[in-house]
């Protein structure tokens, strides 16, 4: 059933930080829709996009909004969207889904039985070159193996905060590469179909000043192939590549340089793209409310969807 009124949608953002406001002026920008954004503390700075601004949950909800923007910290995604589907309220939920498996099943029967819409933001799965890989995919045999790594450098990542301060340091906020990095679960699954089984270890290795886990190596078993991600926070050098092994062909993406290498034997094709990463944000837009017209619960990535990928990285992480 496709929604009549799409076009006057009220949306309502829960956390207004960096990717909040991301999705935020986006929205502005290329949508006719009323915005509002719940606060917990009168006297923050006030957003500069001019979106109406909330400090009562009762205030929230009296605005009857059609969809929550979840993107706030990861560790009050899942109580956010509990009291969010207790008012039939559809979601969009920045990743990953939570910090821990706790009440994820719950929410799970609450949005199947309201009948909600529901998805999980990885925009990674818009990149360019993600989005070629997928096809390249698609169109062969099962690969023989394939290597993920991200690595970077936690404290050049938000160079005007104290990255000690920032929830990405802090395991109990929902912080470590396994979190943060999640973008490489999801896409692992994307390209090579539903993870069944990760081996490997986590851990705490360097002088950052956190209490998060900044190194992962893993090997990870997924329907179509094998293969190995590593994750890491102290990198001065930053990574973020898939190489790809097939009987016929070698293909490594560059996600960083969004380009796409493909070798057979000795002749070497390079495909580069003019993309930016905030051209993801709006593709996934783009998709997202498409997809929202026409009432498509089955979506890539609803609830149900990403949360058997969550599930699976969570067994593993608490394995320890």
């Amino acid at each position: 059933m496709v929604k009549e009124n799409i076009n006057k949608l009220k949306v309502l953002f829960f956390g207004l930080g960096s990717i909040g406001k991301k999705h935020a002026k986006i929205i502005k920008n290329n949508y006719d829709f009323d915005l509002f954004a719940y606060r917990t503390k009168k006297g923050q700075e006030v957003n500069d996009l001019g979106i109406n601004e909330l400090y009562s949950l009762k205030d929230a909800f009296d605005v009857k909004p059609d969809i929550a923007f979840v993107t706030n910290p990861t560790f009050l995604h899942i109580q956010t969207c509990l009291e969010c589907v207790k008012h039939n309220v559809d979601l969009f939920i920045e990743k990953p889904i939570s910090h821990s498996i706790k009440d994820v099943d719950a929410l799970e029967k609450e949005i199947k039985k309201r009948k909600l819409f529901s998805y999980i933001a990885f925009n990674l799965r818009f990149h360019p070159v993600i989005s070629s890989l997928k096809k390249i995919i698609d169109k062969k045999p099962k690969p023989i193996y394939f290597r993920v790594i991200c690595s970077s450098y936690l404290p050049s990542w938000r160079p005007n905060q104290d990255y000690s301060k920032s929830y990405s340091a802090k395991k109990e906020m929902g912080g470590g590469v396994i979190s943060d990095l999640a973008h490489e679960f999801d896409y692992i699954k994307w390209l090579f179909g539903d993870i069944k089984k990760i081996n490997g270890f986590y851990d705490t290795l360097s002088d950052l000043r956190i209490n998060s886990e900044d190194i992962l190596e893993a090997q990870i078993s997924c329907e179509k192939t094998k293969g190995s991600l590593h994750l890491n926070y102290f990198s001065f050098k930053n990574e973020r590549k898939i190489q790809i092994y097939f009987n016929d062909e070698y293909i490594e993406g560059d996600l960083i340089e969004y380009k796409v290498i493909r070798i057979i034997n000795n002749n070497k094709k390079i495909k580069k793209y003019k993309e930016n990463t905030q051209d993801t944000y709006k593709k996934q837009l783009d998709f997202f409310f498409k997809e929202y017209k026409n009432n498509n619960t089955n979506i890539m990535n609803n609830y149900s969807e990403g949360l058997k990928t969550f599930k699976r990285v969570m067994e593993f992480k608490e394995k320890k």
